[in-house]
């Protein structure tokens, strides 16, 4: 649904906040944020005009002036409103990420992925599988990993062309989750060298690919044998690559799930929203009273930012859909690699390469953040 021209909100939102996608976010936002409290953010959802408490600076209302674009001022609006949710710790946790130096970065890194790893360890030591997956130092997982490079090659093709200007305004959804993904790495990934970035990329594949393939599959393919075998008992032919399918499709569709639960719109979210649009008329009635211009330019703001939120809560909605598709897939195609390989090196070369185009374009989206910020 349009809801301007030639223009989402999501499109618009880096010219609001003066900043170039991805990049990162106005020095002292942190703090901002935790002086907002859920009440101010209600009054102002309601449309009433906040205010002066001594704790929170008072604002201009943020509407169109005569002659402007409404759906320009809705977007700042309705960005203002998503802005005061939270208590903003991630973002004060990001910015002292982001300010340590790249050997800190990779301790912390290295210490979260030996966490991770004996997690999974020990998973495949109480589910009795291998932790290897069959890789060893050896010609045969070395034609394995080779493989497993041959076969992402058209994967690395696509995802190099989802980062394209040209894909994130044909494909708006894109954008949405490119900003998710630069969010969550950008602080990491800024000021590491190419040797750094590589040991990033281990810390994070290593662990995740062992907890997802051996450890997380070996112990469903474990319990899917013990239903098969009684299945089986009662006369009925179950295949014996049954159990291994199964405990693949369950895995795929657990890593989706939670996916769809780290980035769904949160309920906090949702009632700021709607509120807004519920109170849109009177809010924009009361915030142009006595601003000069025609009569029909509070019904056009309200119409703008009803437009502009149902799109945002639309797209948000479809970039999440389209996150948990991928997320399923991807774990679909590295199993597939591992069970028809045999060999872990199959999936781990897969996966790294395929986490490395991603943090290659992180990185490239961070360093024009920077460059912009100077």
């Amino acid at each position: 649904m349009s809801i301007g021209p030639q223009c989402t909100i999501l499109q618009l939102e880096p010219y609001f906040s003066g900043q170039p996608p991805f990049g990162p976010a106005a020095p002292g936002s942190a703090l901002v944020r935790q002086r907002q409290t859920s009440c101010s953010r209600r009054v102002q959802a309601r449309g009433l005009p906040l205010q002066h408490t001594g704790r929170e600076p008072k604002r201009r209302p943020i509407v169109a002036s005569r002659g402007s674009d409404p759906f320009i001022a809705a977007g700042s609006r309705l960005q203002s409103l998503l802005s005061g949710i939270g208590d903003g710790e991630e973002e004060v946790l990001e910015s002292y990420l982001s300010e340590q130096a790249p050997e800190t970065k990779m301790s912390l890194s290295l210490l979260a992925g030996g966490v991770m790893s004996s997690g999974a360890l020990a998973l495949c030591w109480l589910t009795g599988s291998d932790p290897w997956g069959g890789a060893s130092v050896s010609f045969h997982s070395l034609v394995a990993a080779t493989l497993g490079a041959a076969a992402c090659v058209p994967l690395l093709m696509l995802r190099a062309a989802m980062w394209t200007s040209e894909a994130r305004l044909r494909f708006p959804v894109l954008e949405e989750l490119q900003r998710w993904q630069a969010e969550q790495s950008s602080s990491i990934v800024r000021n590491l060298s190419a040797a750094q970035m590589a040991v990033l990329v281990c810390c994070d594949v290593l662990p995740t690919t062992v907890m997802t393939l051996p450890a997380a599959q070996g112990g469903l393919t474990a319990s899917f044998q013990i239903y098969a075998s009684h299945i089986r008992d009662w006369g009925v032919s179950v295949p014996e690559m049954g159990p291994p399918v199964a405990a693949l499709g369950v895995t795929a569709l657990l890593a989706a799930g939670a996916r769809l639960f780290e980035h769904a719109t949160t309920q906090e979210e949702y009632e700021v929203v709607a509120t807004a649009m519920e109170n849109a008329d009177r809010y924009y009635r009361v915030m142009t009273n006595g601003v000069s211009g025609t009569a029909k330019d509070p019904d056009n703001a309200a119409k703008a930012f009803k437009a502009v939120a149902s799109q945002w809560l639309q797209q948000r909605q479809q970039a999440c859909t389209v996150l948990a598709a991928l997320t399923a897939a991807e774990v679909l195609f590295l199993g597939l690699l591992w069970r028809m390989t045999g060999d872990m090196a199959a999936p781990l070369t897969a996966a790294m390469m395929m986490t490395s185009v991603e943090y290659a374009f992180v990185r490239k989206l961070t360093d024009a953040g920077m460059k912009h910020d100077r």
